[in-house]
């Protein structure tokens, strides 16, 4: 081994020193943060460094300045010295302040609570498993106060939020120590008075809508998306969906049923047997099946009834719109199909092009985009890259918004109202004229088999308008009855 020389064995001494110096511990850098007025109660803040990507750009909203402007001035919610925003490590921690006695509600669908204090929410748009964890359809990452006050983090991220249930050293308001082993009144959460959110990213805006009570707080959320959308009124009245194979013959035969039959029928829905090929998709008429779309569709619209499509956005291989497609193609396929990126206008537009052509200007007046939510198993990796420059989270955030949206926008530039079904969506979509669906509860639909756990339906409808249903459903080899009450709209 070569012996150093004196001045090298210095020289290697500060060279070591210094990259000890080099590695210290990443630091916190508290934000200040100025919030802006955008109308009459409604105040933003943007923190750090803007993303690519938000939920409302996605949404492509519109606010409608002009209505909230006539609203009430009203001051900030919130006491503003008390709202803390902090930057570490590439992500930010965001703290808003929260009274003893305030409940909170919203961030989204949540299935089995209202009020959320004291729970830990990570706000992903997934298949619903069953429990309230924030991993759901449609996670908006809104809440809003019984104070009359609401919050809204504008991030394409899975963002965890903390209501209520952390303690910080330095809070003024510290919970009461207590002793477990003599103490009745011990609890496993201490009062918090916070409501804390990690935004992994570095940038992020925040929206505040003040009201004077919970219900105008979220008034003023809808307007700032564009206000609710007014959906065509056979929107809101009955529908039924077929067999997954069943032919032209077959819809119009059992459409034709309802109206012997005096049950009213708005709109029907084709599953994926109208295409020639699903999971993935070809979004072509099955020519077996559907041999004369224009027709098939026509002959419904005479009786009244409108047709909606079942689709979901994985492109097969066999596809005519696969070549357009594919240089717009995320790195990973679903069930086989390539993933579109329609964050870029070019795929949208690619997309639409071929839906106008082939449905929408034959009469097909809505949509049930199915499978743009979840589970992990089924969607693109957390490791999946995409032509836009857009990470696989934001995708995953955005994917069910930007497809409403599409849809939507075609058919205004027709002039045209629509009404559809879609599984995963997010915040920004009060304008969007879609409604969530859930159809698996673990117990009604089998999705390796294809088969739901009911095997019969029977409604008798009363002069009054109301239908009594009868389903009997398989249980463990045995049959039960249950007993439900439907009644429509107009009698």
């Amino acid at each position: 081994m070569k012996n150093l020389e004196p001045n090298e064995l210095f020289i290697g001494l500060i060279v070591f020193v210094c990259a000890l110096l080099s590695c210290k511990p990443a630091q916190e850098n508290h934000l200040s943060l100025q919030w802006k007025k955008q109308a009459s109660g409604v105040w933003s803040c943007s923190i750090g460094k803007k993303e690519k990507i938000d939920l409302l750009s996605a949404a492509g909203i519109h606010p409608r300045l002009e209505t909230l402007n006539q609203k009430n001035e009203g001051a900030f919610p919130l006491n503003d010295s008390l709202i803390k925003a902090t930057s570490l490590g590439g992500k930010l921690y965001l703290r808003f302040p929260l009274d003893d006695d305030e409940q909170i509600y919203g961030l989204g669908l949540q299935f089995k609570d209202v009020n959320h204090r004291q729970k830990v929410y990570q706000l992903h748009v997934d298949h619903y498993g069953g429990k309230d964890n924030g991993r759901t359809h449609a996670p908006a990452p809104f809440y809003v106060s019984s104070k009359g006050y609401g919050v809204l983090i504008n991030s394409a991220r899975y963002l965890t939020v903390y209501v209520g249930t952390t303690v910080r050293l330095d809070s003024p308001n510290q919970p009461e120590v207590r002793n477990r082993n003599t103490d009745k009144n011990w609890t496993s959460r201490p009062k918090s008075d916070a409501v804390e959110i990690l935004v992994p990213a570095e940038g992020v805006a925040v929206i505040v809508f003040g009201g004077e009570s919970p219900l105008d707080a979220v008034s003023r959320y809808n307007l700032y998306c564009g206000g609710g959308c007014l959906p065509p009124k056979w929107g809101l009245g009955f529908t039924y969906r077929t067999h997954r194979l069943y032919s032209a013959d077959d819809v119009i035969k059992e459409a034709r049923e309802f109206e012997q039959k005096n049950f009213p029928l708005d709109f029907i829905g084709l599953e994926p047997g109208w295409q020639s090929m699903a999971y993935p998709c070809t979004y072509e008429w099955d020519s077996g099946r559907f041999p004369n779309p224009k027709q098939f569709v026509e002959t419904l619209l005479q009786m009244n009834v409108k047709t909606n499509l079942w689709l979901n956005p994985y492109v097969a291989p066999k596809a005519s719109l696969y070549p357009k497609l594919l240089p717009y193609a995320g790195s990973h396929s679903v069930w086989t199909g390539i993933v579109p990126d329609y964050s870029i206008p070019e795929a949208r537009r690619a997309f639409m092009e071929f839906y106008e052509k082939n449905q929408l200007d034959i009469g097909v007046l809505g949509v049930k985009i199915d499978e743009c939510d979840g589970y992990d198993h089924w969607l693109w990796p957390e490791v999946a890259t995409f032509p836009s420059g857009l990470e696989a989270e934001q995708m995953r955030q955005t994917f069910g918004l930007t497809l409403q949206r599409t849809f939507t926008e075609a058919y205004r530039k027709k002039g045209i109202r629509t009404y559809g079904l879609v599984r995963g969506s997010n915040a920004g979509a009060s304008s969007l004229p879609f409604v969530i669906y859930y159809d698996d509860d673990g117990e009604t639909y089998d999705y390796e088999n294809g088969a739901y756990s009911w095997t019969e339906l029977r409604a008798i409808k009363r002069s009054d308008g109301a239908l009594n249903v009868q389903i009997k459903r398989l249980d463990h080899n045995t049959y039960n009855y249950g007993q439900a009450e439907w009644v429509f709209m107009s009698k």
